[in-house]
């Protein structure tokens, strides 16, 4: 079997029947492909959507129901039973273009060619993406082509150390590699960036290519990313201080050669830290609790991020003072609140 597709489900009945319709159009066989649908303890209708799928389509789905273990327990599950060469990752509010997993096996999952590294499997294949607002039912571009070409193959911590290459989804993992490096995903928020700096610090043999079939749906409002909240999100504030110790742990260790990656991501965890804060109205003993979890030098990360248009830099600079000053949180919280959700989201989300 040459593929495996794990899809975690939870709350997304409004998107599912999307996800999964176009993964029905990837122009593969029965027997070259299997979709593992892992159903995390969803309260909605997921549950009877995945349940219609695997019937009518039996070669294909397979579905997995398992008490809520958050979007890391819900890969776990599914990578442990995928039997593929390849493992593909694909969030149930997102979409792939018509025959892209097609396409990116027959082009792209050869042997590597560069010399360094001449006669080595491929370990990961690296795809793009393009963000989208939809309803959740129409496609935004149904006439994309899945054309591409490579623009970096070699070792993939080089690689890491240069771009930010952070999402699980936009990627192919050989099966075997994860498992001879037993690389899973953390049970917390932002387990992408984890477990990608786990992939990337082995060094595998990497392929770089420009294809950007993913559809990355930014108008769920569902989404982890958006719960506000307050006892999820201080939950939330815990894992984001757990993953910045993870990080903190490696470049303290002797063999930090990805101290390049291990400072972009945690610059990634503080800032979602400042975010988790804004989205929440904390006491001031609250605020101080979180705010001593944040050493002096994680603030002047938030310093380093290359943003030269004017809101930018004034929501670089809000985010820096309200680590520092209470009248700072209290301004960010309320510009949350009632601006940046409401008009600005759209202005502010990156392709990176």
């Amino acid at each position: 079997m040459k593929l495996s597709v794990i899809v975690p489900v939870y709350n997304v009945e409004r998107f599912l029947p999307r996800c999964l319709d176009s993964l029905l159009r990837q122009g593969m066989e029965a027997g070259e492909w299997e979709v593992i649908c892992v159903n995390d303890g969803s309260p909605d209708n997921s549950a009877a959507i995945l349940a219609e799928y695997e019937k009518k389509y039996p070669d294909v789905f397979k579905v997995i129901t398992q008490e809520n273990q958050g979007l890391g327990g819900a890969r776990n599950t599914g990578t442990a039973l995928a039997q593929g060469e390849w493992i593909a990752y694909l969030d149930s509010d997102d979409y792939i273009i018509d025959g892209a997993y097609r396409y990116l096996l027959d082009h792209f999952c050869g042997p590597i060619e560069t010399e360094s590294l001449r006669g080595k499997q491929l370990d990961v294949l690296c795809y793009a993406y393009y963000n989208v607002y939809t309803d959740g039912i129409s496609l935004a571009d149904p006439d994309a082509k899945p054309d591409g070409e490579v623009t970096f193959e070699g070792d993939g911590g080089d690689a890491y150390n240069h771009w930010p290459l952070h999402y699980v989804w936009s990627k192919f993992y050989r099966r075997a590699f994860l498992e001879e490096h037993h690389i899973e995903s953390e049970i917390v928020i932002c387990q992408d960036q984890l477990f990608n700096f786990d992939v990337f610090r082995q060094h595998p043999p990497t392929r770089i290519v420009s294809s950007k079939v993913v559809r990355y749906e930014n108008g769920n409002a569902t989404s982890i990313q958006k719960i506000t909240q307050k006892e999820t999100v201080l939950v939330q504030l815990n894992d984001l201080y757990y993953n910045m110790g993870v990080i903190r742990r490696y470049l303290e260790g002797d063999k930090a050669d990805m101290t390049p990656a291990a400072w972009r991501t945690m610059t990634i965890f503080v800032t979602a830290f400042t975010n988790k804060l804004g989205h929440v109205s904390l006491c001031y003993s609250e605020w101080k609790k979180y705010i001593r979890l944040i050493r002096p030098s994680d603030i002047l990360l938030l310093n380093s991020k290359k943003d030269t248009s004017v809101l930018g830099a004034f929501i670089s600079w809000l985010k820096m003072c309200s680590l520092r000053y209470y009248v700072s949180y209290l301004m960010n919280h309320w510009l949350y609140k009632y601006v940046f959700d409401g008009n600005l989201r759209k202005l502010i989300v990156s392709e990176v």
